[in-house]
């Protein structure tokens, strides 16, 4: 409990003490830094300072060269910069005596962040799916979602090496629009925000030695292609796209009648 006021009694103080839009400005660079560029960097530095453990752990034994490596982190910090700086601007426009989110002095309650969390999560897990199944359509892959399975064997950064038209629908609106329109407190979704920003560079880390995310359900999607669209794999259950075929046509079984031999051509 001490802990907590504490925290209580610091959140309440940079609440009295700054503008809302400078707090709002703060936590998004924080939730970048902390929940996407540094597990993403220790995730890649496994490679190099513990390659036995890295060849142990690995999904795929393939890996991208380290001019791949380069130009995916490029691309991915790229992304992460774009993203933070327009919405920076977004909060300078409104004023920053002004924010998008709840600044309540006082914290969220334990029941408030596990509700935003499983709402959060539940509603990422729909958005995120069929978007992505969308942007596997043929009229829509070749222009925008190809760039992002460029990594058939992905790596940590691999989770925002993606165009910005699919980096903004697929990477940001399903983890920010839900919360944000809810009208949670803005710990709660930078809280989720970090989970989630991990969860990506996780999932696509090429390491499933925690289970959890399950890693090995994004890595096999880039591995086959057609093959687990979502998260966390409830909706691929839902919808049957949880089996490497399913979309190939099933094969009928001939019936022949009692007391009659197959003749084998």
């Amino acid at each position: 409990m001490l802990i907590i006021e504490k925290i209580q009694d610091t959140w309440a103080a940079i609440c009295n003490h700054y503008r809302p839009g400078d707090i709002e400005i703060a936590g998004v660079i924080l939730s970048q830094v902390v929940g996407f560029i540094i597990p993403a960097t220790i995730y890649l530095l496994i490679d190099i300072i513990f390659p036995s453990f890295s060849r142990k752990h690995k999904l795929q034994q393939r890996q991208p060269t380290w001019a791949q490596i380069r130009h995916c982190i490029k691309i991915s910090l790229m992304n992460q910069i774009w993203i933070a700086a327009a919405h920076i601007l977004g909060v300078y426009l409104q004023g920053l005596d002004h924010s998008f989110l709840i600044m309540d002095p006082k914290l969220p309650s334990f029941t408030m962040l596990a509700s935003d969390f499983i709402f959060g999560m539940a509603a990422r897990e729909i958005l995120f799916y069929y978007i992505h199944r969308a942007l596997h359509h043929p009229s829509i892959y070749v222009y925008i979602h190809k760039m992002h399975h460029k990594y058939t064997a992905p790596i940590s950064f691999a989770a925002e090496y993606a165009h910005p038209v699919e980096h903004v629908l697929a990477n940001v609106l399903p983890i920010v629009a839900p919360l944000t329109i809810k009208g949670t407190h803005f710990l709660s979704l930078m809280a989720f925000t970090v989970f989630e920003l991990w969860e990506a560079a996780a999932d696509h880390s090429g390491y499933d030695f925690l289970k959890l995310p399950p890693a090995s359900i994004h890595d096999l999607h880039h591995e086959k292609f057609r093959v687990n669209y979502s998260t966390l794999g409830i909706m691929d259950w839902i919808h049957g796209t949880d089996v490497v075929g399913w979309d190939r046509p099933k094969r009928k079984e001939i019936q022949f009648a009692p007391g009659k031999e197959r003749k084998d051509k």
